[in-house]
């Protein structure tokens, strides 16, 4: 018996300490101000350039109908490898 008043009296005692200890944090007080962060203001960057722009593209030439068969009847006869084109002679 005096086991179970003793252990009930040490649970009292913790609880007491815990409060005790945190009234004396003050986790219930208003939290401070914090003050404002200072601006600091940067020198203006020099104005940029803008590159020119890109020259136009040319469109490609429209081909004509003949043309497209041309190519077509090439293409299903395996006839559209290009020969290089000739090294000029070095002197």
């Amino acid at each position: 018996m005096l086991k179970t008043v003793l252990w009930i009296a040490s649970a009292c005692a913790a609880v007491l300490l815990a409060l005790a200890v945190s009234r004396w944090l003050q986790f219930d007080a208003p939290a401070e101000p914090r003050p404002a962060p200072q601006i600091i203001e940067e020198p203006a960057a020099p104005p940029v350039v803008a590159p020119p722009p890109p020259p136009p593209v040319e469109a490609a030439p429209v081909r004509t109908p003949e043309e497209v068969q041309i190519e077509e009847d090439a293409a299903a006869t395996g006839m559209t490898t290009v020969e290089p084109e000739p090294s000029p002679p070095s002197n």
